[in-house]
């Protein structure tokens, strides 16, 4: 286990009508104009953006809005925010919506600090040590992006998908409403909890030693995304079901469970290329490569995949043969409805060469930790998920 300091600026405001809270975190925080981001028309749709509205409006503070927020942000939304931040003096940025929403309120407020392109920031070429401060309303359970230093976007003009991790966007607080996430269909709902038990693998699959506390806790939030899955897919769907989901998203990601060790996260820089070149959504491009790199990563480093496999295997699917325990997540996985390799997802005339995304994915070097992904070994995971099953 290394050693760790762990801190968590963010306050948690979970349950039902929660939303009222926001006027005290607002008046808590000294707030005057806000920038309000949102996407693409949901939170309208459902009332939520009303209510939002109701409270701000009884906060007394003045509304600006960046809407219409896509999924996998574009950059030109954020640079939209940032002028908008300059020209009106917001003080605080309010997000409302899910993971990509949070991302663009996280990039805006580091970028209105940054006297260059935000783009920047997530090719590595800049850095900023303030922001403008960010809260967030929550309405999927997925990325945890809610409580963490972490946003991602996309470029249409370079055509990247790019990560940046900075301790300054953690957000000030988050609004966590379960009841917000009844009404996510089936396909994003699964989306969303393939999204968190990859964010747990990404932490538990690690080269640290003597990590037992925080894998045991790791597989037990993984039982709970598993078993309250299949109740939403079998029928059972209640604001109960979605709460535990809901705060399961919120630990996968919140980096407790990985504090302890050093994260792989290879899977999601690998996944980013399939997104942008497919608008594949996010969850299901990683399970698209997982199955691949966990072969792979058996294959170079035997000692750390088998005994972390065998763990696994036998919390979840009383088995310990670590090949075996692999295809038993492809099993569970492809159970929700999902596809594990590109080529039974997409038609092989839209399937570029393999060095194609290698060359994108590892634009900014190798990727990983339990095995390093240089370019052999991700030709080697791309042109396994490019073979028919």
């Amino acid at each position: 286990m290394k050693n760790f300091i762990y801190e968590s600026p963010t306050k948690i405001i979970f349950g039902k009508n929660q939303v009222q809270q926001l006027k005290n975190e607002l008046s808590r925080l000294n707030v005057s104009n806000v920038l309000l981001v949102y996407g693409m028309g949901s939170i309208k749709k459902y009332g939520i953006y009303d209510a939002v509205i109701s409270v701000l409006n009884d906060a007394d503070v003045t509304v600006f809005e960046e809407a219409n927020v896509r999924a996998n942000p574009e950059v030109t939304s954020v640079r939209s925010g940032i002028d908008t931040c300059h020209k009106e003096a917001i003080d605080f940025i309010l997000a409302v919506g899910g993971g990509s929403v949070i991302d663009c309120a996280k990039a805006i407020g580091m970028g209105v600090k940054y006297d260059k392109d935000v783009w920047d920031l997530y090719t590595n070429k800049g850095s900023v040590s303030k922001t403008v401060p960010t809260g967030n309303i929550i309405t999927l359970a997925a990325t945890g992006s809610e409580t963490n230093e972490n946003s991602v976007l996309s470029n249409d003009e370079t055509n990247e998908k790019l990560a940046c991790i900075n301790p300054v966007s953690k957000p000030v607080f988050t609004i966590i409403d379960p009841s917000y996430t009844l009404t996510v269909n089936k396909h994003h709902t699964v989306a969303g909890s393939i999204d968190i038990i990859m964010h747990i693998f990404e932490q538990y699959f690690s080269n640290t030693k003597h990590t037992l506390t925080s894998d045991y806790l790791s597989i037990a939030v993984i039982k709970s995304v598993i078993k309250n899955t299949y109740k939403i897919l079998n029928g059972t769907d209640n604001y109960d079901v979605r709460s535990n989901l809901s705060w399961a998203s919120t630990i996968a990601l919140n980096k407790i469970l990985g504090q302890d060790k050093i994260g792989d996260w290879a899977t999601h820089r690998l996944s980013y290329v399939l997104t942008k070149e497919h608008n594949i959504t996010h969850g299901y491009a990683l399970v698209l490569l997982f199955i691949s790199w966990a072969k792979t990563a058996l294959k170079y480093n035997k000692e750390t995949m088998s005994k972390k496999l065998m763990l696994l295997g036998e919390e979840l699917f009383e088995i310990e043969e670590p090949s075996e325990v692999i295809n038993q997540i492809e099993h569970l996985f492809q159970s929700w409805g999902a596809k594990t390799k590109l080529c039974d997802m997409l038609d092989k005339q839209d399937i570029k060469p393999a060095e194609y995304y290698v060359d994108k994915a590892l634009k900014l070097g190798p990727v990983g930790t339990v095995i390093t992904i240089d370019r052999e070994k991700a030709l080697e995971i791309f042109e396994d998920s490019c073979k028919l099953s």
